[in-house]
């Protein structure tokens, strides 16, 4: 590993946190290790006074019943047979000489004491353990002292210490480790998503970052930025497509005005010509600036402008007074137009554009079908949603061409020689994903049905 590379992990956010966390865990695990060491101190300091005082007063109570000489004897016994460990023995006769025992003669002392035998004395076999023994001043003035190693305590808690040592150092060493591989597993993944940003900055709009499988919290965060890439590139891809359906579609209708503004200064000898070619001139023009209208139209509503305007609103009522505007310019037509809008249908959002979003396909379908044909606006709940749809009996739309349609000025080849833009479902299509409303064509057999769906 290079030393940039390692710098780079060490100041990673992910190494840090681990070793924040091992640092965290260390602390709760001093707090651990000094509730053991004190409870266990005294759990053990507890035992052997209780075994202490234990042995002492049995030993009482043969004195008691034996007087000097049965306590003599049992001691002597006790001292040959031990069940517990090392126990040390004092009996001193009231003028302090000691009858039997493998400790020095020492004053009388009631009670819990620690004390380290005299250096010189054999009975202790050479050494000088730390004791604590329980004193007991017999009826007879004589003295009786019972001891146990208290080295056996320290042990323990030198034992406590060597394994809290160990376990640290341990989890700081896992902790090293563990920062290490967490480091550089984030660290490739950031990579990667660095270097599909950089594709994407150098033109390249189709490089998605991949992802691994694991569906953890990177894996989310990479597939809303894959979709936020997808998003970008379908805008941008929609841009370069308006960009060249404007510079195609428009050449048309700036180049009849242009013949009708040149037959207007070349041609025109009276005052009727020249008024009759400025009327077509300015018919073009109209035409023009519909078009553009209907972009900038199309632009605001997919940057949601209008959601800042939405309201509770009455779908059915609404769809229902459109559809009784429309009946007599169907029937104007030779079309027959009906309703079948049920009642008590709702929704939030902008009345102005949904109104027109409902226009529009009963524009298309009385527009673009010959006379006769039957058009059916139709609003039906399905459970707690509903459907939007408006039907008609007419030649319908090509399968390869029902999703064209919604393109920016998409005209079909029977279309062109009538009038339009072609941007009448690209409109339909912006205000229903502002809606939240998925649209669609259907074949109805014969005929078309646009459905839109919340």
């Amino acid at each position: 590993m290079s030393f940039a590379r390692l710098t780079r992990l060490l100041r990673s956010a992910s190494f840090r946190l681990t070793l924040l966390y091992a640092v965290l865990f260390i602390v709760s695990a001093g707090a651990l290790f000094a509730a053991v060491y004190v409870t266990a101190t005294a759990a053990m300091q507890n035992d052997m006074t209780a075994v202490l005082r234990t042995e002492a007063f049995q030993l009482a109570e043969v004195h008691r019943r034996g007087g000097l000489p049965g306590l003599a004897e049992q001691v002597a016994r006790r001292m040959n047979f031990r069940t517990r460990g090392p126990i040390f023995y004092l009996l001193q006769a009231p003028n302090r000489h000691v009858v039997v025992g493998n400790l020095p003669g020492m004053p009388p002392v009631n009670g819990v004491i620690d004390f380290v035998p005299d250096p010189g004395a054999s009975e202790v076999e050479g050494e000088r353990p730390k004791l604590m023994g329980f004193g007991l001043t017999l009826s007879d003035g004589s003295f009786l002292l019972v001891a146990q190693d208290a080295n056996r305590l320290a042990d323990m808690q030198h034992a406590i210490v060597r394994a809290f040592a160990w376990a640290g150092g341990l989890t700081v060493l896992l902790a090293i480790v563990g920062g290490v591989w967490l480091g550089s597993t984030f660290l490739r993944r950031i990579d990667t998503i660095t270097r599909t940003s950089r594709a994407i900055m150098e033109g390249d709009l189709s490089a998605r970052i991949p992802m691994r499988g694991t569906h953890d919290e990177f894996d989310q965060l990479v597939t809303s930025l894959n979709d936020m890439l997808a998003r970008i590139q379908q805008l941008m891809d929609g841009l370069r497509q308006v960009s060249s359906d404007i510079a195609h579609d428009l050449r048309t209708p700036l180049g009849r005005l242009r013949q009708h503004l040149e037959n207007a200064r070349d041609r025109a000898k009276t005052a009727a010509d020249f008024d009759a070619a400025t009327e077509a001139a300015i018919v073009e023009a109209d035409g023009l600036l519909d078009t553009f209208s209907a972009l900038l139209r199309i632009a605001q509503v997919e940057a949601g402008a209008q959601r800042r305007g939405f309201t509770a609103l009455d779908l059915s009522a609404l769809a229902q007074s459109i559809g009784e505007a429309y009946q007599p310019s169907a029937e104007d037509s030779q079309h027959k137009l009906l309703l079948d809008v049920e009642d008590g249908v709702s929704l939030t959002g902008d009345r102005q554009l949904l109104a027109q979003l409902i226009s529009n396909l009963v524009e298309n379908a009385l527009h673009h079908t010959p006379a006769g044909t039957t058009v059916t606006l139709g609003l039906r709940k399905r459970g707690a949603s509903f459907d939007i749809e408006v039907a008609d009996d007419g030649p319908g739309i090509p399968e390869a061409d029902r999703d064209k349609v919604f393109d920016r000025f998409y005209r079909l080849d029977r279309s062109r020689s009538t009038a339009g833009s072609g941007l009448g479902l690209a409109l339909v299509k912006a205000i229903a994903g502002l809606h939240g409303l998925s649209v669609r064509l259907e074949d109805r057999g014969p005929g078309l049905r646009a459905v839109l769906s919340n």
